[in-house]
């Protein structure tokens, strides 16, 4: 062999030898960028289902869920809230505002006593409600305010006498007389919870609420619970949305027909059922309304092409055929009604049963 073919072999061999390392290298690198790829859009689907998850138990609530871009990005197919919470710390007791107001949390029209937890109407003369903004807040489920949460529910369950639960609730100086009315004059009884689903804080309009989601016989599938700071800084339950309250049963308002706008927690979606007054299906817009057992219902109806009808359909199109939702409503009777079961849709207070500002 020639020493210009050996020359030639051995820059033959440096070449192919640095393809091969280049090749490797090429290879090494390309898989690490792939399984972090990999990776990270695992990561993104856990984040995303967590993020959904919390929607979830919000939109039982009747709450549109919004996260600050460091967040857990919400799903695209619920409303984005058009203004953003306020940064306050998390531990910072609600301030008191001003009482009595006609639409004051979880009872519009109902007189109210002091509380730290009493607020100032918005948009009074609006028949809907306004998005809320809600932040979700870190939950430290060992701390000591969720532990002391979750024994203060525990001890509700436990407590037979409505009388001995006065304490636990919050607005107590003003809900002690609703829970006479529901619990001797209604008749009414608390809902059974089962299995404890999730648990998790949020900040929603300003206030401070720990959130607790149980399975339950109720036509949504799930039973929830918000507890809101107390005078004393403890968390107490807010006892109207718990139980559905109304200023009457639906056994009460069939019997009267009061035509005078009445409160009532129910829960609703779009239906399909026009008679008596309300026959005309072009002029008007129909949902079911049915009490917190599914028990009992009524039809409500307004008309058609008004903001109020405007906006229960926006609010009730992802409901779907079976879907429910839980509204705070301001309902009454045609003067001289033919029935019993086909109301007037007055105002929809809250697009949930816990009213806060």
């Amino acid at each position: 062999m020639t020493s210009g073919s050996i020359g030639s072999h051995r820059a033959f061999m440096g070449v192919s030898i640095t393809l091969c390392v280049i090749l490797s290298l090429t290879l090494y690198v390309g898989w690490k960028f792939y399984f972090f790829n990999i990776a990270n859009r695992i990561s993104r689907i856990e984040n995303a289902q967590y993020a959904e998850k919390k929607a979830q138990d919000l939109e039982k609530l009747g709450i549109s869920f919004e996260t600050k871009p460091a967040e857990a990005p919400a799903p695209t197919v619920l409303p984005k809230t058009p203004v953003s919470a306020p940064d306050i710390p998390p531990t910072t007791p609600t301030a008191p505002t001003t009482p009595n107001a006609p639409n004051a949390p979880n009872a519009p029209n109902a007189p109210t006593a002091p509380s730290t937890l009493t607020y100032s109407p918005t948009l009074q003369d609006s028949l809907y409600p306004a998005e809320s903004s809600v932040k979700v807040l870190p939950l430290l489920e060992t701390g000591d305010e969720v532990v002391q949460a979750m024994e203060l529910l525990d001890q509700y369950w436990k407590t037979a006498d409505w009388k001995a639960r006065v304490p636990m609730v919050a607005h107590s100086e003003r809900v002690a007389a609703l829970m006479k009315v529901y619990y001797e004059a209604q008749g009414g009884s608390d809902p059974v919870p089962g299995n404890l689903v999730s648990k998790a804080r949020y900040q929603i309009n300003g206030t401070e609420i720990l959130y607790f989601s149980y399975a339950s016989s109720r036509p949504t599938g799930s039973l929830e619970i918000a507890m809101l700071r107390g005078p004393q800084g403890k968390f107490l339950i807010d006892w109207e949305s718990l139980t559905g309250y109304g200023e009457m049963s639906f056994q009460e308002l069939r019997a009267q027909r009061p035509t005078k706008q009445v409160l009532m927690r129910t829960y609703v979606r779009l239906f399909e059922y026009y008679n008596y007054e309300f026959s005309d299906s072009k002029k008007y817009l129909c949902i079911k309304l049915m009490s917190e057992s599914g028990v009992n219902s009524v039809y409500g109806y307004c008309e058609r092409g008004t903001q109020l009808a405007q906006w229960i359909e926006r609010d009730l199109a992802s409901t779907g055929p079976i879907g429910f939702k839980g509204y705070t409503l301001l309902i009454s009777f045609p003067p001289n009604a033919q029935s019993n079961q086909c109301v007037n849709l007055d105002k929809v207070v809250a697009q949930r049963w816990l009213n806060l500002p």
